[in-house]
């Protein structure tokens, strides 16, 4: 493959790179994959920006920054600033993981009033694969968002709509192109554009392939253990620029060269050593901390304000818009940046543009 193609994996600051070199028709073997690390950060930075930037709707109840108050009590100013990547992650997967666990209880709930009362109960119950299927299968149609469901929602008189249900649905199915657009994140809404359009329309079936299977890598070779090409590049980035790179006026970029080839051979010797003294996973890898009695607090919240269950007249001090809707509003005003056959960035100000 490398005689034929040169596949480049990275942020957009990368994709800067070779841009330049494609204008003139110079390295057209160079083919550069979005790293899905960096994608994964711009979704975790839109969440942010539809759900928690904004200052009104935050003493709303059923609020997102209600549940980082549960979540994370002590760093409720931090989330509202600038909140990082791992931060954010941890509290979208928390808030995740309690909010499912509501929408199955109320499910087992509407379907055995008497026999699955709690989750417990539920838990213990002997049920067949193809029921867990088809329980899930409803739990996404009821309380997922899609386009099509929101906007019946919010078509209904005033008086009928549950503004702060409506503000509870879930939108990681969405597609994150539309999301980009509507939160403002629109390099990152091109270039996933462009990528996509490449992979469907301009790239050759064997070379889609050969992308597909290099987005991904697994470097301890384990079961389930797939990461990100780009988290790779970041650790290394790691150990050479910060763990390896020598302190105080050693901290040079000519040692930082230097050393950069044995990086492998340090972190190599850190485990031999840790195996040496039985400290096995115990100075790189932490034990993930036991969230369990706060996902519960959590749960017990949203089934306290009856997040998941339509109230009639219920108000919200802000109504969360549909992000894909905005989303495709805007492109079809030409209010976004938009590619063109270069893959130089365009900006449209009007929809005359």
């Amino acid at each position: 493959m490398s005689e034929h193609v040169l596949l480049i994996h990275g942020d957009l600051l990368t994709k800067e790179r070779p841009r330049h070199t494609h204008q003139k028709n110079r390295f057209q073997y160079i083919i550069f994959l979005p790293g899905l690390f960096h994608y994964k950060m711009a979704c975790a930075d839109a969440i942010w920006r539809t759900y928690l930037q904004a200052k009104e709707g935050r003493d709303d109840p059923n609020s997102m920054f209600q549940h980082v108050g549960i979540l994370r009590p002590q760093e409720t100013g931090r989330i509202s600033m600038k909140p990082g990547f791992r931060r954010m992650h941890d509290v979208i997967h928390y808030d995740l993981h309690a909010s499912i666990l509501e929408c199955w209880h109320l499910e087992a709930q509407s379907r055995e009033p008497v026999e699955w009362q709690t989750l417990e109960k539920f838990g213990k119950s002997d049920l067949e694969w193809d029921q867990l299927m088809e329980m899930s299968e409803a739990i996404v149609n009821k309380y997922v968002a899609t386009t099509d469901k929101l906007g019946d929602l919010r078509a209904r008189p005033v008086s009928e709509r549950d503004k702060q249900f409506e503000n509870q649905f879930e939108a990681s199915f969405l597609p994150w192109i539309y999301i980009f657009c509507a939160t403002g994140k629109h390099k990152y809404a091109a270039q996933i554009n462009k990528f996509s359009m490449n992979l469907r329309s301009v790239y050759p079936q064997d070379l889609c392939r050969i992308i597909r299977l290099n987005l991904l890598c697994n470097p301890t070779g384990k079961p389930n253990a797939f990461r990100a090409v780009d988290w790779l590049v970041e650790q290394n980035n790691l150990c050479t620029k910060v763990i390896f790179a020598g302190t105080g006026p050693n901290c040079t970029i000519d040692h930082i060269i230097k050393q950069s080839p044995l990086i492998e051979v340090f972190r190599n010797c850190h485990v031999i050593m840790e195996n040496a003294v039985y400290l096995k996973n115990r100075t790189i890898r932490h034990t993930h901390p036991d969230m369990a009695a706060t996902i519960e607090k959590l749960r017990s919240h949203i089934q306290s304000t009856s997040s998941y269950m339509i109230s009639q007249n219920r108000s919200a001090k802000r109504i969360i818009e549909d992000q894909i809707a905005v989303g495709m509003k805007l492109i079809q005003q030409k209010k976004v940046h938009t590619l063109d056959r270069d893959g130089l960035m365009l900006e449209h100000s009007s929809v005359d543009a």
